[in-house]
């Protein structure tokens, strides 16, 4: 026999079952205890775990008045996600290295790359999850029509409702109802899924306690043929589709204005570190003062990176990659003090212009700044 508990063997003389303490009642002992259950009871549940194949897929088992749970082995989703976003972050991580290698981007134009990337290939893939987890190819979101016959029948079990959308209002705040269905479809709040979406979105698509509980016509006829959705490939597509798009951006006038942003964003964020610096006086200078006595001073650099307050962090520039080299002349009038900036990055860069005025206009065709002869200059 076999204890009504756990399920492990017994002999028929054991008062109780070794492993887990339950009473067993045929021995005499114990015979008393069993008018407690019916017969009934303890017959289905010796059933229930004499069947190895049916004690694993046994979740509990009601057993003299208490309920019992099992450990029941778990069977693969229907849609493995996560291998999806696995796959996604290996490529966004190819995609930063290729930028910082072989383009030679600037760190923050390489972060701002990545994470744009990375966030609308994230949100395609989360709705081909979505498509997936309802029994609908990978690639349904990108059929026009056919999409919506799809996101209808997950949602609402229906997809030919989505004819209703074309009613005048009633259409409007139909759509809304279905966006709500969606997220009770997967067991999750229909509130939240309507009003914050962006969240909403990624947890049903790449977490397994979010399993399909529709009545999708679809999920039901592939369930019925016992087969699983492949993610790795529409999400190798789709992370690949994105990347061409990246490699024709780098070809495009888009990328030299990104560039030229990136690079007065860096030169900007830098001087305004030094700014702070100068004004807490961190900054010694040739027999004077900056944060005492008003006049003209310099602050020169080889490398704007070391003199941050994040030097740990190499700035560089987003043209070619290399150092940006310069000084900055600080004018100091009654405790007023203005900024003007002179850097190279060795082909480009800007020569004493405004801090308050830098533009992407500013940048010119400078090979190297030299500060002047016979000035007060500074260093932290």
């Amino acid at each position: 026999m076999v204890c009504p508990r756990c399920g492990a063997k017994m002999d028929a003389n054991q008062r109780y079952c070794m492993k887990c303490g339950a009473l067993n009642y045929d021995h005499p002992d114990n015979k008393d205890m069993k008018d407690y259950i019916t017969d009934e009871e303890f017959e289905q549940a010796n059933k229930d775990y004499k069947d190895p194949e049916k004690r694993n897929n046994v979740d509990k088992v009601e057993f003299a008045g208490r309920t019992y749970e099992t450990h029941t082995k778990k069977k693969k989703g229907y849609v493995d996600t996560r291998a999806a976003l696995v796959l996604l972050l290996i490529i966004t991580i190819l995609l930063g290295v290729l930028s910082y290698f072989w383009l030679e981007y600037s760190i923050s134009l390489i972060v701002a790359i990545c994470v744009v990337y990375f966030a609308l290939s994230f949100y395609v893939i989360s709705f081909s999850s979505i498509f997936m987890k309802g029994g609908y190819s990978g690639f349904s979101p990108l059929v026009p029509v056919y999409n919506l016959y799809a996101y209808f029948d997950i949602a609402v079990g229906n997809g030919w409702k989505f004819l209703l959308l074309f009613i005048p209002i009633f259409g409007i705040f139909y759509g809304i109802y279905v966006n709500y269905r969606l997220g009770k479809v997967f067991e999750k709040s229909g509130w939240l899924t309507l009003f914050f979406p962006f969240v909403m979105i990624p947890w049903i698509a790449f977490t397994d306690s979010s399993a399909y509980h529709g009545k999708g016509q679809k999920y039901v006829k592939f369930i019925e043929k016992g087969k699983r959705r492949n993610t790795q490939l529409p999400a190798f597509i789709y992370a690949l589709a994105f990347f061409l798009v990246f490699l024709g951006f780098i070809q495009s006038p888009l990328a030299d204005m990104a560039k030229q942003y990136f690079y007065i964003f860096d030169v900007k964020s830098a001087v305004k570190d030094i700014e702070n610096d100068v004004v807490d006086g961190y900054y010694s200078c040739d027999s004077t003062s900056i944060s005492v006595n008003d006049g003209e001073y310099y602050i020169p650099f080889s490398d704007i990176g070391e003199v941050t307050n994040f030097s740990f962090l190499p700035i560089r520039s987003s043209f070619n990659g290399k150092k940006l080299q310069g000084y900055i002349r600080v004018i100091k009038k009654e405790n007023d003090y203005h900024y003007y900036i002179s850097v190279s990055d060795g082909e480009s860069g800007f020569e004493n212009v405004d801090l308050e005025k830098l533009t992407t206009d500013s940048i010119v065709s400078v090979d190297e700044v030299e500060i002047p002869d016979k000035v007060v200059t500074c260093k932290k």
